[in-house]
C-alpha cells in the first residue's frame, strides 16, 4: 500500500493534476481530512495546490481509510495497459475521458484519476477487465488436441466455483469464492476471486489500541483457447495452478485429466540452440515489425543422472550476460568443453532481446526469457502474437503433430 501512496503523490504529478478533479476526490473524504479547510483551499488554486500537495506528501498516517482505498484502486490502472483499457471502455460507453486535443500530454495516472472521479462506470468496467490481463510469467498447459469445446453454463461455473473454493480453503484462505467469465479475442477467460492470506494489524479506536484481522481478495485467472487446446493460468501460487487447470478440465471441458499428462507442459525447447554449438541466430522471416534479435543471457548446466532415482540433477551452472547480444557465443567461448546431451550439458535458459523497427529515436525492445519445457516470460499484453510467431519460426515451440501424421510416422 505504501508503494501506491508514493506512486500517486509526487511533486511532478501534483503540480499538473487536474485541480477540479483532485478537489472532487478529496471532497468525497471531507470528514476525514480534519486539518484541511477544503472550501477555502479549493477556491484558491495557487495556495490550495501548495497546501494540499504538502498534505499528500506528508505523513500517510493522516490519510482517511476511504482515501487509502480509492488511491489503491486508481493506481491499479495507472499504467499504459490501464490507460488502454480505460480508453477502450470509454469508447464502448461513448464518452471521452480526456480529449487528446486539449491535453496531449495526459499520463495514465491522469486518465485513471479522471475516470475514477468523473466516469465511475467506465472505471469499474476497466477495473474488472484488468484482472484478465496476463502478467509476464504464467503457467501454460496443452490439452494435446484441438477443438475441445468449453461448456460455460451456469451449472458448470457453479461447479467450478465450488471446486476452486475448496482449493483455496485448503491454503487457509477461507471459502469466499466468486467466478466471472469473459471472452477476449477468441479466448475464454474465467476470473476466480478468492480470499487472500489473513492479515492482522494494530489500529487505534479513540484512546484504545487493538489488533484486528482482515482478508483482502485475490484474483486467479484461467484462459482457454478452444482452437488450440491451450490453457493459461495466473494470479495464484504456482502449486495451485495445476489444481485449477484440473478443475477447469473437469467442470468446464468435461475432460478430467486432460492437462495432467507429462506432455501437457512440454511446450518449449532450446534444442535448435544447443545443436548450433554456440552459432544460433534468430531468423526473422516476414515478421516486419522486428529489426533484429539478440541473445543477452545464456545459462548452461552440467547435468548427471542419479543412478538410484533415475532423475537428472544439476552439478553446476555457467551463466553469461552480454549487453551487446552475443551471450550464447561468449558462453561457448568461455567453456569450450560444453557438449550437449544426456549426462553432459543442458542449456537451462536464454534471454532474447527483440529490437523493434522504429522510424526514429530509441528503438523499443521486448525481453523474452525462454526456459524449457514450460516457461516463456515476456510482456504478453501487447506482444503475445509477435513473440509466439518468432518462437514458432525458430522451432523453439514443441508443436503437436496432426494425428494423421503421427499415425503415419508410427
Amino acid at each position: 500500500m505504501q508503494k501506491d501512496f508514493t506512486k500517486f503523490a509526487n511533486q511532478r504529478f501534483l503540480k499538473t493534476v487536474n485541480w477540479k478533479v483532485l478537489g472532487k476526490l478529496l471532497t468525497k473524504h471531507r470528514a476525514g481530512l480534519k486539518n484541511l479547510d477544503l472550501d477555502t483551499l479549493l477556491a484558491d488554486e495557487v495556495e490550495g495546490r501548495k497546501r494540499i500537495t504538502e498534505y499528500l506528501l506528508g505523513s500517510k498516517d493522516s490519510y482517511p481509510d476511504g482515501l487509502i482505498q480509492d488511491l489503491h484502486r486508481i493506481v491499479r490502472l495507472d499504467s499504459p495497459t490501464g490507460m488502454r483499457l480505460l480508453q477502450e471502455e470509454a469508447e464502448r460507453q461513448e464518452v471521452v475521458i480526456i480529449d487528446p486535443a486539449v491535453s496531449p500530454t495526459a499520463t495514465p495516472r491522469d486518465y485513471a484519476l479522471v475516470a475514477f472521479v468523473e466516469y465511475p462506470d467506465v472505471f469499474k468496467e476497466a477495473e474488472h477487465t484488468s484482472v484478465f490481463i496476463a502478467p509476464p510469467s504464467v503457467t501454460e498447459f496443452d490439452a494435446g488436441e484441438d477443438g475441445i469445446a468449453a461448456s460455460v453454463t451456469k451449472e458448470a461455473l457453479e461447479a467450478l466455483r465450488i471446486r476452486a473454493s475448496g482449493i483455496f480453503a485448503a491454503d487457509l484462505r477461507g471459502k469466499f469464492c466468486r467466478v466471472r467469465d469473459y471472452v477476449d479475442d477468441g479466448e475464454l477467460c474465467i476470473a476466480v476471486r478468492h480470499g487472500a492470506p489473513p492479515v492482522s494489524t494494530e489500529v487505534i479506536r479513540g484512546e484504545e489500541d487493538e489488533v484486528i484481522g482482515f482478508q483482502e481478495v485475490d484474483t486467479a485467472v484461467i484462459s482457454f483457447v478452444e482452437a488450440t487446446g491451450r490453457l493459461t493460468v495466473w494470479g495464484c501460487a504456482k502449486k495451485r495452478r495445476g489444481d485449477l487447470a484440473e478443475a477447469f478440465a473437469t467442470e468446464i471441458l468435461g475432460r478430467p485429466g486432460v492437462f495432467k499428462a507429462a506432455s501437457s507442459q512440454d511446450l518449449y525447447t532450446l534444442a535448435p540452440v544447443e545443436n548450433s554449438n554456440g552459432g544460433f541466430g534468430f531468423r526473422i522471416g516476414d515478421l516486419d515489425q522486428i529489426e533484429r534479435v539478440e541473445i543477452t543471457e545464456a545459462q548452461a548446466n552440467r547435468v548427471a543422472t542419479n543412478a538410484r532415482t533415475g532423475r537428472e540433477k544439476t552439478l553446476f551452472s555457467v551463466r553469461v550476460k552480454d549487453s551487446e547480444g552475443s551471450a550464447l557465443r561468449r558462453l561457448h567461448e568461455s567453456r569450450t568443453d560444453i557438449s550437449y546431451g544426456d549426462n553432459l550439458w543442458r542449456l537451462d535458459h536464454i534471454i532474447a532481446r527483440i529490437v523493434l523497427k522504429t522510424p526514429g529515436g530509441r528503438a523499443p525492445t521486448i525481453s523474452v526469457t525462454i526456459k524449457p519445457p514450460g516457461s516463456v516470460t515476456f510482456p504478453r499484453v501487447r506482444h503475445k502474437k509477435l513473440v509466439m510467431a518468432l518462437l514458432k519460426l525458430n522451432a523453439l515451440t514443441n508443436d503437436r503433430r496432426p494425428i494423421a501424421a503421427a499415425l503415419a510416422a508410427e
